[in-house]
């Protein structure tokens, strides 16, 4: 009676009541605002707090507040230039009720998780018609993408999960309207997973039949098909007319030579070994970072052949329903072999109920294939290559994995119901529900990775505070890291900084790098004039010193010179080892306007009178 009841709650005989599918939903929000939650606790933890990547696309929304903030700033001028229409707007919306952009982007976490948790759970209820189905695919899923530092950064990619997902759930729902706001939502943020949802649509039509593909007979697919993929044409033409201002995008031919990406690079991209180039590199390689966490994803692996393996049964029944009853029982043993014991597919009934919208799954994965590949072919035209299996694969890895554990579920609870004793039922039910909820909520290990999200806490507040202070048209030049956050807690322009240097446009990134690499000849050079002539150059107001600049062994710390190591860094190395001393080292005592423990900030004014 117990495990009737336990089943009943979790795996439903009849038609989920709606005020079953409530609890089920509610239950997956609390975990997606749990998971929100320990985001918000990093976030807010302490002053100069900001996600990695928040640092790149969202300072210079600060213009928002004060046009007058970075003037003439070729990185403030890129990254709004670069940034969706979609995205820009959102954050301009949310500015006229006065709301920070930094202050947004750093609550933003909580409403795309639940979204996200919400779709996700929908998506499967559509699959297989279990509530319980899609809390397990809901909670995965957040666990899974919480594990990366997509959502918490607030960019346009952590639109990418919450909207794709809507595109997915509307098709299945066949809610027309819906459905294309969603795709046009999906363009205005990241448009690059449109071409995915395009691709999708075309495979849509197809059907595999007999052992040949076919064109679809259901009306309705073509014209969600013809109606969606039109919308789609029209999102791509529109970013494909907008080109840059600061093109060309690089070649693969060009970016093959350049140490930017290789293994010490700004963007790591061509990997030596095979493995972590096309299988395993977070930029290149097909498979996501951290996929098959947590571990228990690794069930959704075989889904295929449970559902397989049940195709090909129904299939056989249907013929042996036509043949004598001796005859078939036979040919059943002949088949499946089983030597008198009833079939295993038999104690696997809850496959019968999965919906041929389970086919979404497979048309998601040869889309993402297909432009995994078109995108290496057609390099850097179609950005990189992973951006089209990451959350692809993650959102099929999450549902797969839920249908295959209800189906196991289901089959447990089959067999502990045939069991004479209440004793064992009662106590095999609980082990093996208490090692379920382990399986899926209690894996500490994961709980733990939950608080690498990437935000980054300023290590020099006298520094922000400082710069902050000084005129809005300033602008610093440096090597040091802390050269980073400027931009984020001072709103004070840089020449140049690691973090804005993105080698994908050659009309920007050929500036950083002229600018970078003139700054670090001046800095190590013996004569005074050199620094002076860059000073006067780019019209530097103050300068950026690490303590430790002038050693040797700091040419492999910083991340610049150990980019540009066999070009540049060596030969400082060695001057630096040999005695070397560069001219700006005399002008440290004099011009020094603040110092720290390990900076030293100098002005450019004294520095041209020495």
């Amino acid at each position: 009676m117990y495990i009737q009841k336990l089943k009943q709650i979790l795996i439903p005989s009849n038609t989920p009541k709606t005020n079953q599918k409530m609890f089920w939903l509610i239950l997956s929000l609390t975990f997606a605002a749990i998971y929100s939650l320990l985001a918000l606790k990093q976030a807010f933890r302490g002053e100069y707090i900001v996600q990695d990547d928040a640092r790149q696309h969202v300072f210079w929304m600060r213009r928002f507040f004060d046009p007058e903030l970075f003037p003439n700033d070729l990185i403030a001028d890129y990254f709004q230039s670069v940034a969706p229409w979609g995205y820009k707007i959102f954050y301009w919306l949310f500015f006229q009720v006065g709301i920070d952009p930094m202050f947004l982007n750093k609550l933003l976490p909580l409403p795309l998780s639940l979204i996200t948790a919400a779709y996700c759970f929908g998506i499967c209820f559509q699959i297989l018609p279990i509530p319980f189905a899609g809390f397990m695919a809901s909670v995965l899923l957040s666990q899974n993408i919480w594990l990366q530092d997509d959502i918490a950064s607030g960019t346009p990619r952590a639109f990418l999960c919450p909207l794709f997902l809507a595109v997915l759930y509307y098709l299945l729902r066949k809610s027309l309207v819906p459905f294309l706001v969603a795709i046009a939502l999906l363009g205005l943020f990241y448009p690059q997973y449109v071409i995915l949802t395009a691709l999708i649509l075309i495979i849509r039509l197809l059907n595999w039949e007999k052992g040949r593909f076919c064109l679809s007979k259901n009306p309705q697919d073509y014209l969600f098909s013809g109606v969606g993929l039109g919308l789609s044409l029209l999102v791509i033409f529109f970013y494909a007319l907008n080109s840059s201002n600061y093109e060309p995008v690089i070649t693969a031919f060009q970016a093959k030579v350049l140490p930017e990406f290789g293994q010490a690079g700004r963007g790591p991209f061509f990997l030596q070994n095979f493995w972590d180039f096309f299988i395993f590199g977070s930029r290149s390689g097909i498979l996501p970072q951290q996929l098959f966490l947590p571990r228990i994803l690794i069930l959704g692996l075989f889904l295929p052949i449970l559902f397989q393996k049940e195709e090909g049964r129904r299939k056989k029944e249907e013929g042996r329903r036509q043949e004598a009853e001796g005859r078939r029982q036979k040919e059943e043993e002949e088949i499946y072999n089983f030597d008198g014991a009833k079939n295993f597919l038999r104690r696997l009934p809850l496959i019968q109920k999965i919906t041929p919208n389970i086919k979404l799954l497979v048309q998601i994965f040869f889309a993402g294939v297909v432009l995994f590949v078109a995108a290496h072919l057609l390099l850097f035209k179609l950005h990189l290559p992973s951006r089209y299996t990451n959350y692809s694969f993650r959102i099929i890895l999450a549902i797969a994995t839920a249908v295959v554990l209800c189906i196991i579920l289901d089959a447990v609870f089959q067999w502990l119901i045939q069991q004479p004793s209440d004793k064992i039922r009662r106590f095999s039910g609980l082990i093996f529900i208490g090692f379920l909820g382990i399986l899926l909520i209690g894996n500490f290990s994961l709980w733990k990775n939950l608080s690498h999200l990437n935000y980054r806490r300023g290590k020099s507040p006298e520094i922000y505070e400082f710069f902050a202070q000084q005129p809005k048209d300033i602008l610093v030049a440096s090597l040091s890291e802390e050269v980073d956050y400027i931009p984020t807690f001072s709103q004070r322009s840089v020449l140049f900084a690691w973090e804005y240097a993105i080698p994908y446009h050659l009309g920007y990134y050929n500036q950083i790098k002229q600018r970078a690499t003139e700054f670090i000849f001046a800095q190590y050079h013996s004569d005074i004039q050199l620094i002076q002539n860059f000073i006067n150059t780019y019209e530097i107001d103050f300068l950026i010193l690490d303590r430790q600049v002038f050693m040797p062994e700091y040419v492999l710390k910083n991340r610049w010179l150990r980019q540009w190591y066999h070009q540049m860094g060596n030969q400082i190395e060695i001057n630096l080892q040999n005695g070397t001393i560069p001219a700006i080292v005399g002008t440290i005592d004099k011009c020094s306007v603040l110092e720290t423990e390990k900076l030293w900030v100098l002005e450019s004014k004294c520095i041209l009178l020495e």
